[in-house]
């Protein structure tokens, strides 16, 4: 018995044919599920970054990324993640050059504005390497959201979106016939 597994990881899509069940390699075939979790598992800890201005991965240019499926709901606050590439290098007040960083943002939907909580500058562009330096910004060391090159209200649609976001509801309960007020 031959069979065809399907594996989606981004945009590729891998073929694999099986061996033959009753082959040596039946041990095989047994490993399957496991595989198959594993697959499962590290394309899930893949972030998938949404292009807002740009061309991803164009190292000669600028920018900006953000990762939707990071975004946290707390009430009127949204954590979120964003990175932004760099066409030329750039000094950041702390004196550390970078071409590219990576961070973490809180948005205050109610204030509409947002601040970093977190970044990682690399040296090399499309995020390449070791960070040349990592920041965690306490309470009172507030970074103010701007993406340096970008188009100056970017930031601005980038707060909007975040805070567009909703609190997962709970499940409807199955059977009882009744659905929830809305």
């Amino acid at each position: 018995m031959r069979g065809r597994c399907q594996v989606r990881v981004g945009s590729v899509r891998e073929n694999t044919v099986l061996p033959n069940a009753s082959s040596d390699n039946a041990s095989f075939m047994k490993r399957i599920p496991l595989l198959c979790l594993v697959l499962l598992a590290s394309a899930g800890v893949r972030a998938e970054w949404l292009t807002l201005t740009g061309t991803p991965g164009d190292a000669d240019s600028s920018y900006v990324q953000v990762d939707p499926a990071s975004i946290e709901v707390d009430g009127a606050h949204r954590t979120v993640a964003l990175r932004m590439n760099l066409q030329a290098e750039r000094l950041n007040r702390d004196g550390v050059r970078f071409r590219s960083f990576q961070g973490v943002a809180t948005v205050d939907c109610d204030a509409r504005s947002a601040r970093y909580v977190s970044a990682s500058y690399f040296s090399q562009p499309n995020f390449v390497g070791e960070p040349a330096q990592v920041k965690h910004f306490e309470a009172g060391d507030v970074r103010p959201v701007t993406l340096p090159g970008a188009p100056p209200e970017l930031a601005a649609r980038t707060v909007n979106a975040a805070c567009a976001v909703r609190p997962k509801q709970a499940p409807r309960p199955e059977g009882t016939g009744e659905s929830l007020p809305r």
